[in-house]
């Protein structure tokens, strides 16, 4: 049957134009998702389940590869050891900056013997700055052998920014049998930590227990070692849990090593010291855990800052007597720095020179924390939900005099922490049921005529994220009707500024379309962050990043029509765009609005010149294939870059013939595109659209995406008691 012709689609925003990064050619198989962006916009790292531009082959979780803007075009590389280094794949990660990327595995004849029988674990790394070869990977430090030589492998945990420090634990296929690293482990029953220092700026190579005393023995060696919160903690928490030059490793064991004890949380510093994080400031502690440890309640890791110098977590101990008078769960705050103010010092001379309870009620009431949302890079803002008024008397009066709102005794109340200032700010209370917040009565929260109480969670924030390495913009979705524009039922997507206080409302309509965003029938989110991902690429944002760094552009998603190009009910990409002096900033519609699938992973660069998603609509003439393709949506203006030939043809989906169908190819030589081949001409670079296309004629068979079902041709959501499973956000 052949595919209905396509056109070619313009964006509703003459800013952008779209390029299209991967390859027409893609083994018969489409793109599976975007791993990250590189920072400077220039790089985007994927899998496909095809073979093609010379790939190896491979399994896990598929081919991965790599697409670079260069003069002419995109040139896609592979970007994953073959088969002969590697067969046994266990995770891979890129550095912060997309110049290399790390592969852990098992090595061996074959990739089932390596993982039925492998006793060793190797990282392998890859600069993206050269061709893609057998030769081009190098081993990460050393091999990691377990000790007794028993099949087992390595978990990873987390790395570095630059993928020089790398966390590792020790697994096995025999859950009961012991396994680990190091000789000296031998007897542990608890999952140690370990710390492979991979020699970079001629540091020796070396691998390390991080769960060690000041005396370097096992802290614990009957409990379980993680880094960050690790599973001890809902959520598991692991936001720069290693610091990015790898001096600082936050952990969490359990003291006295008994399972059921009382966890806390310990800085592991230069690989030489351990600090017990999570105690009063004054008490002091030559060696760890400190005397009474195993009797404090239990402390979770929340995050830390890029540069390991502040770090929250949450505890119901009084850890600061003289403000903290409850027995609820608090969050803190505490700076690990030189001793006695010093501003110089080695990374094993550093303390903890402050605490702070951060979720403090200056009015001597309980702050009840209920959750942090999110941390900004460099630890000056924190911003959580507490049900608890945290404000002084005179910060009231100052929001009520100007006619903004206060927080409300048991709400579920969003809160910001500057801990430069020590000030806290209040933002709004959320939205947890109908005219319900928490359990406090709120008529800024929908009334029951479009939404179901049962998709609400506490601190429905749905996923946020921060903008400016100080955290100074917030990003995130809720229920709450925050604004007087803002009258429907469902999910909005708001910025938050935390230095004006101004809260601005993103999912409207572009030109006003849609009653202006109010159309009362879908969600508006951004992408989701994994809060809980140790992965270079999730903390550093390179797969899920929202806003630009200025906070001026948000890229978000919705099947409301928010555009008037918006046809078929299905997920497509919106943008955001600020206009100071203007009002509430305008928006644009990314994808075409037209396609048959939802568009999918949405990215934006920290700049902001180009969006990256998912499509498997042609909206470059070359691109025929039908498959899922990444796209990028260029602004127009960056200079010294190019953007193609003027519009020939429309984009026509072709069926596939020959090797096209048959899938991933086992032999990929004579048939692929070479890694070194810019597809010609202009590369894989689309062209400018000069007028928007006539949009084809609907189809008879509408597409709905997950959660809604198709009715007279339109898409409509579940059951209230399927909407409930297939809607729920994440706390």
């Amino acid at each position: 049957m052949a595919l209905m012709a396509a056109p070619a689609f313009a964006l509703t925003n003459p800013e952008r134009t779209y390029e299209m990064v991967t390859p027409p050619y893609k083994g018969g198989y489409g793109v599976k998702s975007i791993e990250a962006v590189s920072p400077d916009g220039e790089s985007v790292a994927f899998y496909s389940s095809g073979t093609f531009a010379g790939a190896p082959g491979g399994s896990f979780p598929g081919i991965a590869y790599l697409a670079q803007r260069g003069a002419t075009g995109w040139v896609t590389t592979p970007v994953m050891p073959p088969a002969e280094l590697l067969p046994d794949v266990i995770a891979n990660d890129v550095s912060s900056t997309l110049g290399s990327v790390l592969y852990l595995g098992k090595p061996g004849a074959s990739e089932e013997g390596a993982f039925q029988a492998g006793t060793e674990s190797e990282v392998l790394l890859h600069s993206t700055g050269v061709p893609d070869s057998a030769v081009s990977w190098e081993l990460g430090g050393m091999v990691l052998q377990a000790v007794p030589q028993v099949p087992a492998g390595a978990r990873y945990e987390a790395a570095s920014a630059d993928l020089c420090h790398i966390l590792l634990a020790a697994t096995s296929l025999d859950s009961q049998e012991e396994r680990y690293f190091l000789p000296e482990e031998r007897g542990a029953t608890g999952r140690q930590l370990y710390e492979l220092n991979r020699g970079c700026d001629g540091e020796p190579v070396s691998l390390q227990r991080v769960g060690s005393n000041n005396k370097e023995k096992s802290m614990s060696p009957s409990c379980a070692i993680y880094p960050g919160a690790g599973q001890y903690a809902l959520g598991h928490s692991a936001f720069h849990d290693i610091d990015e030059d790898g001096g600082e490793v936050f952990f969490t064991t359990c003291p006295g090593g008994m399972e059921n004890g009382q966890h806390q949380l310990f800085v592991r510093l230069g690989g030489s010291k351990t600090l017990e994080v999570s105690k009063p400031l004054g008490e002091d502690c030559v060696e760890v855990p400190c005397a009474g440890a195993g009797a404090r309640a239990h402390a979770d890791f929340v995050g830390a800052s890029e540069d390991g110098s502040v770090v929250y977590f949450t505890t119901a101990a009084p850890l600061e007597p003289a403000t903290d008078k409850d027995l609820g769960s608090d969050l803190y705050m505490a700076r690990i720095g030189c001793p006695a103010g010093g501003s110089e010092c080695e990374v094993g001379e550093k303390v903890v020179t402050s605490l702070v309870q951060v979720s403090h009620d200056p009015n001597g009431g309980e702050g009840r924390l209920q959750g942090v949302v999110r941390l900004a890079p460099d630890g000056s803002r924190a911003y959580f939900v507490a049900q608890g008024d945290l404000l002084t008397g005179a910060q009231r009066a100052a929001l009520e005099g100007e006619g903004r709102a206060v927080p409300l005794d048991g709400a579920d109340n969003l809160y910001v922490y500057d801990s430069v200032t020590g000030q806290l700010a209040f933002i709004a209370d959320l939205c947890t049921g109908h005219e319900l917040s928490g359990a406090a009565e709120d008529l800024r929260c929908p009334a029951a005529t479009g939404s179901d109480a049962s998709l609400w969670e506490a601190n429905s924030v749905g996923e946020a994220q921060t903008a400016g390495v100080d955290g100074k913009f917030l990003v995130f979705s809720t229920y709450a009707q925050l604004t007087s524009g803002d009258t429907d039922t469902v999910e909005d997507v708001y910025r938050y500024d935390a230095e004006t206080g101004a809260i601005d409302r993103v999912s409207l309509g572009e030109a006003g379309t849609d009653a202006n965003g109010n159309g009362n029938e879908f969600n508006a989110t951004i992408a989701t962050t994994g809060g809980s991902d140790t992965f270079v690429a999730t903390e550093y944002g390179m797969n899920s990043r929202a806003i630009s760094e200025d906070g001026s552009r948000i890229v978000f998603t919705s099947s409301e029509p928010l555009s008037s190009a918006a046809k078929n009910h299905l997920e497509n990409a919106y943008e955001w765009h600020e206009s100071p002096g203007q009002g509430e900033g305008r928006v644009s519609l990314i994808s075409s609005g037209s396609a048959e699938e939802a568009v999918e992973h949405v990215v934006i660069s920290p700049e902001g010149n180009d969006v990256f998603f998912l499509t498997s609509q042609g909206l470059v003439p070359q691109d025929t294939d039908g498959a899922q393709d990444i796209y990028d949506a260029r602004l127009a203006h960056v200079p010294g870059e190019v953007v193609g030939l003027p519009l020939e043809s429309a984009a026509q989906p072709q069926e596939c013939s020959g090797d096209a169908c048959q899938g991933a190819l086992t032999n990929p030589a004579p048939l692929l595109v070479p890694g070194s081949v810019s597809q010609a001409p202009g590369g894989n670079f689309p062209v400018p659209v000069p007028v928007v296309a006539k949009a084809r004629s609907k189809s008879k068979t509408v597409k709905c995406k997950r959660g809604y079902v198709k009715k007279k041709s339109k898409c409509v959501k579940k059951s209230k008691a399927k909407k409930a499973a297939s809607h729920r956000r994440a706390k």
